[in-house]
């Protein structure tokens, strides 16, 4: 996955973040259920792959959307989400 693929990932998942004021179990669980419905790019397996991605790249993922989160609190909250992601989905 390139730097632009994965980057648009996480840059929608920042938009969908960046006003919530901690980035907690609730917002992990909100956007986990997002991305499991279809309301960001990818399928749960596109989206991790596009966390990993992000979680190993160096340099700031917060640089384009600049949410008040830090960059710190940012990577804490995708790795979480990854996690989050890589969970046996419940039966319906």
């Amino acid at each position: 996955m390139g730097a632009d693929s994965w980057m648009g990932h996480v840059n929608g998942i920042l938009y969908g973040i960046q006003f919530d004021e901690a980035l907690d179990d609730t917002v992990v669980a909100r956007v986990a259920d997002g991305v499991a419905a279809g309301l960001y790019p990818g399928d749960r397996a596109e989206t991790r792959d596009a966390l990993n991605h992000a979680l190993r790249h160096p340099g700031p993922l917060n640089h384009e959307i600049e949410t008040h989160h830090s960059e710190q609190s940012i990577r804490t909250f995708l790795n979480r989400l990854s996690t989050t992601l890589a969970m046996p989905t419940p039966p319906s």
